[in-house]
C-alpha cells in the first residue's frame, strides 16, 4: 500500500559560486577527471547521509538551458525509472547492512519534489526496470517483480541462477516486456585497495581480478539464463541499457570505465569508449547519444553514438553522487540518484 512521506521542499542549485548552489565553470576537458575515494565496495562508508547536506561549491552543470534543482528522496538512493502513467520510480536502499529489509521504492515528482512510498520491505534494492506491466527491482542476490498496487513477490531466489551470484546490480526490460536482463557484478570485492580507491588499471592487482561479471535474462516466469559471458571488456558490470542497434545492449564497466556493446546474438562485446572509472548509470538517447555516470567521480558525460567527442555535463557531486540515473528524452532532463546525500539531482539536458 502507498504511504504519503512528507514533501520535499526543492534547493534549487543556482549557477553561482556559493555552498549551497551550482557554481558556472569554463568548458571541461574530454577526458574523464581522477577518480575519487570510496568505500571497498560500491556502497558508500556512511550509509545513512542526511538529505539536508549541502550540495558542494564546486559543482558544475555544464551546458544545461536551466539550473538543476535537487529534491530529498530518502536514505542511499540507486536507481530510477519511468512507469504507469511516466511516473517516476526510485530505489532507495536504506541501512547498507544486509538483511534489515528497510529498503523501499518511492515515487518522485520532479516538478513539485512530492515523494511517496510504493513497495518497502525490500534489502537494498539497486537497479530498476519497467516491463510495461510490472516494475523489475534488483535486490544483492534476488530479484522482485512488483504490480502497480505495490505488491512484491520474488521473481528470482538465487539459487535459480546457473552461477553463484553475490551482488546484482542494474536492470533493463527486454523489447516486448517478457523479460529482464539483469547485472552480475563479479569480483568487486577485489577492485579497490585498502583505502577504497579502485586500483590503477596497470596494477599487477588489476590483472588478479577474475572476469566473472554477467549479464542473465530473466523471464516473467523466472527463468534465467545466461546473456552475456564473463569478459574482461565488462570486468566489473554495473549499469545496462538497451542499445539503438536491434538485439544489443550497452554496459558501464566499473573498473576499468568501459562503455561496452554487446551483441545478444553473437555474444560479442565491442568497447565503444573508455575511461569513465566507476561507470555507474548508463542510456542511450534515439539519437545515439550515450550518457554514463561515474559513482566514484561524481560526474556524468555523453559521448556520441560512437563513443566518440566526451563531453563533460556534470561534476563535482563527489563519490557517491551520480548513480544509475534516468534518461527522460520527452522531459529533456536527466534525474541522477545521489546516494551520498539522499537526494535525486534533475538535470536539464540541452
Amino acid at each position: 500500500m502507498r504511504r504519503p512521506a512528507a514533501l520535499a521542499l526543492a534547493t534549487t542549485l543556482l549557477l553561482t559560486a556559493t555552498a549551497t548552489a551550482v557554481s558556472a565553470a569554463p568548458e571541461a576537458p574530454a577526458s574523464p577527471p581522477a577518480q575519487t575515494n570510496l568505500a571497498p565496495n560500491e556502497a558508500p562508508a556512511a550509509p545513512h547521509a542526511p538529505a539536508s547536506l549541502p550540495a558542494p561549491a564546486s559543482l558544475a552543470a555544464l551546458d544545461a538551458p536551466t539550473a538543476p534543482v535537487t529534491w530529498p528522496i530518502g536514505p542511499r538512493p540507486e536507481s530510477a525509472v519511468q512507469a504507469w502513467q511516466g511516473r517516476v520510480y526510485v530505489s532507495v536502499q536504506g541501512e547498507a547492512t544486509p538483511g534489515r529489509d528497510d529498503g523501499e521504492i518511492r515515487t518522485l515528482d520532479p516538478a513539485t519534489g512530492q515523494v511517496s512510498t510504493f513497495a518497502t520491505g525490500l534489502d537494498n534494492p539497486r537497479g530498476l526496470a519497467f516491463t510495461g506491466k510490472f516494475l523489475i527491482a534488483t535486490d544483492f542476490t534476488r530479484v522482485w517483480q512488483i504490480d502497480r498496487t505495490g505488491a512484491k513477490r520474488v521473481l528470482a531466489e538465487s539459487t535459480a541462477f546457473p552461477h553463484p551470484v553475490a551482488a546484482l546490480n542494474d536492470a533493463v526490460a527486454e523489447p516486448g516486456g517478457q523479460a529482464v536482463y539483469v547485472t552480475e557484478m563479479g569480483a568487486r570485492e577485489k577492485m579497490r585497495d585498502p583505502s577504497g580507491t579502485l586500483w590503477p588499471v596497470d596494477s599487477p592487482q588489476a590483472l588478479d581480478i577474475p572476469a566473472r561479471a554477467r549479464v542473465y535474462r530473466i523471464s516473467l516466469s523466472g527463468k534465467v539464463t545466461e546473456a552475456a559471458a564473463p569478459s574482461r571488456r565488462t570486468l566489473i558490470h554495473n549499469g545496462i541499457a538497451l542499445g539503438n542497434r536491434p538485439g544489443t545492449l550497452l554496459a558501464a564497466e566499473f573498473f576499468y570505465g568501459n562503455l561496452t556493446e554487446i551483441d545478444l546474438r553473437t555474444g560479442r562485446q565491442s568497447i565503444l569508449a573508455t575511461g569513465f572509472r566507476a561507470a555507474d548509470g548508463i542510456e542511450q538517447a534515439t539519437d545515439g547519444t550515450v550518457y554514463v555516470s561515474s559513482y566514484d567521480q561524481g560526474a556524468v558525460w555523453r559521448v556520441d553514438r560512437a563513443g566518440e567527442h566526451p563531453k563533460l555535463l556534470l561534476a563535482g557531486l563527489g563519490s557517491g553522487g551520480t548513480a544509475d540515473f534516468l534518461l527522460d528524452e520527452r522531459g529533456k532532463r536527466l534525474l541522477i540518484p545521489d546516494t551520498t546525500r539522499g537526494t535525486v539531482t534533475v538535470l536539464p539536458l540541452s
